[in-house]
């Protein structure tokens, strides 16, 4: 197999675009909430922002890796062409390409701190014990999948010891629409998890009950966009939640009326899109900001 397949390869199975989201999510955390206190162009010429933003991309790339090697039997049931084009390289190489990544990792963010190499240590050691025992563990499996998504961008609370409600808020947002996008990931893989004898919300309580706690977050969530809306200030982000809870209500009534397994990988993907849409909608929060961003772009 050519470089170039086997890179391709890697880029998938690794699925470094979720990783990029992560990358953008975090620059603009940092750039926008953060880092209010710096210049944009004092924080871009911060190495020790890269270096974070570098490590967290390998670590959630060796996650990924790691995911993929225990989710192999499943997916070659429930996505066997797709698993078997991107599977380019055996089992035991996404191993040691997972160790290769976290050592990466771990030498980048030592480079900034010894706090910062612990803190990524124990979120790659978080993500193993999640993919080889905790996952099992069907509630509390899939919450912790979905903390794992949203916590890079804890590391940057640490770096800048800032708080802000704000940033708490719609970060507990995202991850309970990380959460559903994990129950719903859950019915799609259905077959193949009950194969292997996964155990799930889907496949311990049915998938009735789990489409029920999944419209019963959607509504939950058209709530919260309209608490978050109502009492903070969010300049033209308010218009993606706007946009977020009108589509909470209408993926509700879709799962409730739509029992076809095909639903379950539209919904998915639209809210791949609106958590994506979200993260690039913080560009918006300050439009002072923004301001400040796009002279240091055409300045260069």
């Amino acid at each position: 197999m050519s470089v170039k397949a086997r890179l391709w390869s890697l880029f998938s199975v690794a699925r470094l675009y979720n990783g990029f989201l992560v990358v953008l999510a975090q620059y603009l955390s940092a750039i926008y909430i953060f880092g209010r206190s710096f210049s944009v162009a004092d924080l871009l010429l911060n190495k020790d922002l890269h270096l974070l933003v570098g490590a967290s991309l390998l670590v959630v790339s060796a996650g990924y890796l790691i995911n993929q090697y225990y989710d192999l039997p499943k997916d070659l049931i429930n996505r066997p062409i797709k698993t078997m084009v991107g599977l380019q390289r055996s089992p035991s190489s996404l191993m040691r390409w997972s160790a290769l990544l976290i050592s990466i990792a771990l030498l980048l963010s030592t480079l900034v701190s010894f706090l910062a190499s612990l803190y990524f240590l124990g979120y790659f050691l978080t993500i193993w014990l999640y993919s080889h025992r905790l996952r099992s563990i069907p509630l509390w499996g899939s919450l912790l999948s979905a903390f794992l998504s949203v916590s890079p961008i804890a590391v940057l609370f640490l770096y800048y010891r800032y708080f802000d409600v704000t940033i708490l808020a719609f970060a507990f947002f995202l991850f309970v629409l990380l959460w559903i996008i994990t129950l719903i990931k859950d019915l799609e893989n259905l077959p193949g998890d009950i194969a292997v004898g996964l155990r799930t919300l889907a496949t311990t309580w049915g998938a009735e009950k789990n489409r029920r706690l999944i419209q019963i977050l959607f509504a939950f969530e058209f709530v919260l966009s309209a608490l978050i809306l109502y009492s903070f200030e969010l300049s033209q982000l308010r218009y993606y939640f706007y946009f977020a809870s009108v589509s909470f209500m209408m993926l509700m009534v879709t799962l409730f009326f739509n029992e076809r397994p095909n639903v379950y990988s539209q919904i998915h993907w639209f809210l791949k899109l609106l958590v994506f849409m979200g993260v690039a909608g913080i560009l918006f929060f300050d439009l002072s900001r923004l301001s400040e961003l796009k002279a240091l772009i055409f300045a260069l």
